[in-house]
């Protein structure tokens, strides 16, 4: 019986910020995608969504890697406007929290989750929340599921874990945890693979 639902943020809870903004900076400023996904990409990004340098230092960093007259600020600013809440999810999950434990999984940055919560509120669905940058280590690192599964307080099969990636949902599913792909857009597929597990939503 599935006790706990787990969420991803970017591309299940939010649209997955970094696609809309390189659409964004390459459509409106003329920035290449490739030499900015290059930046959000990188392993210094890495290091910042597991808390182990600062957003000053990412930034300064990525700053000196950019063409002239590129705008890391401007960057950051869409990067962070480009995740967008998706009001059927929320609905979804506002639903799922009344009969399960409801639990934030994401590999992500401490900046952004609070700009998030300054411009959604969306943290009061979260009965538990596990942040990349709280535990330094992020997706798909095999810990950091781990870790995932000690914080619900349930056993893997009683969890159902909702990721838009499925490699980084692998090891998950090596764990013996329920794994749902979700693409979206496609909320009527999510709830239905949802009830195919026994979650009533």
């Amino acid at each position: 019986m599935i006790k706990s639902v787990v969420i991803d943020l970017g591309g299940v809870l939010f649209s997955e910020g970094k696609s809309v903004a390189l659409d964004k900076l390459a459509a409106q400023h003329g920035y290449d995608r490739s030499v900015v996904g290059a930046i959000l990409s990188s392993r210094q990004s890495i290091l910042l969504r597991q808390g182990l340098i600062t957003d000053a230092a990412f930034w300064r960093w990525a700053q000196q890697q950019l063409p002239s007259g590129y705008d890391g600020r401007l960057i950051k600013n869409e990067w962070y406007n480009g995740y967008i809440l998706d009001q059927e999810i929320y609905a979804l999950v506002a639903i799922l929290r009344k009969k399960y434990s409801i639990v934030a999984f994401s590999g992500n940055i401490e900046s952004r989750v609070a700009f998030l919560e300054e411009k959604y509120h969306f943290r009061h669905l979260f009965d538990i929340e596990v942040y990349s940058y709280d535990f330094h280590m992020t997706k798909p690192e095999r810990a950091f599921v781990e870790v995932m599964i000690g914080k619900s307080g349930v056993r893997p099969e009683e969890i159902v874990y909702i990721d838009d990636n499925d490699t980084y949902a692998q090891p998950a599913r090596d764990l013996g945890v329920n794994v749902v792909i979700h693409r979206q857009g496609d909320s009527a597929s999510l709830r239905l693979a949802l009830m195919h597990l026994g979650v009533a939503c």
